[in-house]
């Protein structure tokens, strides 16, 4: 009773504010610690970031194929002939497009490499113009700050040839990775389709009986959450290529087949993908004139309310649940650690995170027994009536 009753007791032991910042601390040590012995896991980093892709290639297809294999094996059919017949489908519909789509494509293409000097120098001339326009830099100051770029360019030469060699070894590097990866995907998505509902079950038997539970419910939540995710960014992102697509070649603009795929891809990044998709649609506009520009601006608004207004609200049917600025942040970190794999796959990674932190944070409540339920009546008395 009077260790209970002292003052280091009430100070230290049972204060929630100290326990929390005794758990932050050893958070940070454990994560300094983890800092100077990271080099002891760069061998299991090396082979994951082998074997990574084509699992990451393989889990989105298996978001978006296995709800129809699940559709076919309640019609009737086994899993494994419902697992070949979508295989059978989608190869069908690669050939079709390589066959239909990938034709025009490269036809635009080659057209716009072959006209990209032109509209190189139509963009210097435009400079030029605004530049004899403006009165805020005198021609003295351009010419001044174009030698001092060449001076650091002729400075920089060999640094920036050895930098091209290693570049391009990075990209036969890429390709292999890509090939192998695409060529090793349908393997993994055949065996994660055929037995990926085994794959919680399995995982329960390593966890403690009295844990499975939750554990169970918090795997469920994680698929829950991922699965939508994945299945309705790439819904949408399809819907938005195809309606870019389509009404970049109603209005006549030039390479509008490479604009709209290319707005595909990007719509994969929230907030910021479909703006950077706009730019080289409003420049290519600007170049046709102004009732070509403006008409780009009416392909993207309507785009803009058919998506917001129509796609998103019925393919997204479960959010993440996560704050706009929230969102904000995660892609600038994911990307600035990651890339554009992080761009893309931050937001799922921070959801299943948060579900895990969530989670372990419930169970630490029930455990400390700091967190004690309240009444809202002892609540009110607390902080006052509301007024």
């Amino acid at each position: 009773m009077e260790k209970k009753n002292s003052w280091f007791y009430h100070r230290f032991l049972d204060s929630k504010f100290a326990v929390v910042i005794f758990d932050l601390v050893l958070t940070l040590l454990a994560v300094w610690i983890f800092t100077k012995v990271a080099w002891l896991l760069q061998p299991a980093v090396n082979f994951l970031g082998i074997i990574a892709p084509p699992f990451i290639l393989a889990g989105i297809l298996f978001y978006m194929l296995n709800p129809v294999v699940n559709w076919l094996e309640k019609r009737g059919l086994k899993r494994l002939l419902a697992i070949l017949l979508v295989f059978v489908v989608v190869i069908g519909l690669i050939v079709l497009a390589i066959v239909r789509v990938v034709p025009p494509i490269e036809a635009q293409v080659r057209s716009f490499v072959a006209a990209w000097p032109s509209y190189w120098e139509s963009g210097l001339k435009m400079l030029t113009d605004l530049n004899d326009k403006q009165n805020i830099f005198s021609q003295s100051d351009i010419n001044e700050f174009a030698n001092e770029i060449k001076t650091w360019l002729s400075n920089r030469g060999s640094t920036i040839l050895s930098g091209t060699l290693n570049s391009l070894s990075s990209i036969v590097g890429a390709v292999g990775n890509v090939v192998v990866t695409i060529a090793t995907a349908p393997i993994v998505l055949f065996f994660m389709l055929k037995e990926g509902n085994k794959f919680t079950p399995m995982i329960l038997q390593l966890v403690p009986t009295r844990q499975r539970r939750g554990i169970g419910d918090m795997l469920h939540e994680m698929n829950l959450k991922v699965g939508s995710y994945v299945q309705g960014q790439l819904t949408v992102a399809m819907a938005v290529a195809m309606i870019f697509m389509l009404g970049y070649t109603v209005i006549g603009l030039r390479y509008g087949l490479i604009f709209g795929l290319l707005a595909g891809p990007l719509n994969l990044i929230p907030y910021f993908g479909s703006a950077v998709a706009m730019i080289p649609a409003l420049v290519m506009g600007a170049i046709q004139g102004p009732k070509m520009f403006i008409a780009v601006i009416i392909v993207f608004f309507v785009e803009w309310l058919l998506e917001t207004q129509l796609i998103s609200p019925f393919v997204m049917g479960s959010k993440l649940e996560m704050h706009p600025i929230t969102i904000v942040v995660v892609l600038l970190t994911a990307g600035n650690m990651f890339g554009l794999l992080g761009v893309i796959l931050g937001i799922p990674g921070f959801a299943v995170l948060k579900i895990i932190v969530t989670r372990l944070f419930r169970w630490y409540q029930q455990v400390s027994g700091l967190y004690p339920k309240e009444s809202p009546q002892t609540i009110t008395q607390k902080v006052g009536p509301e007024k």
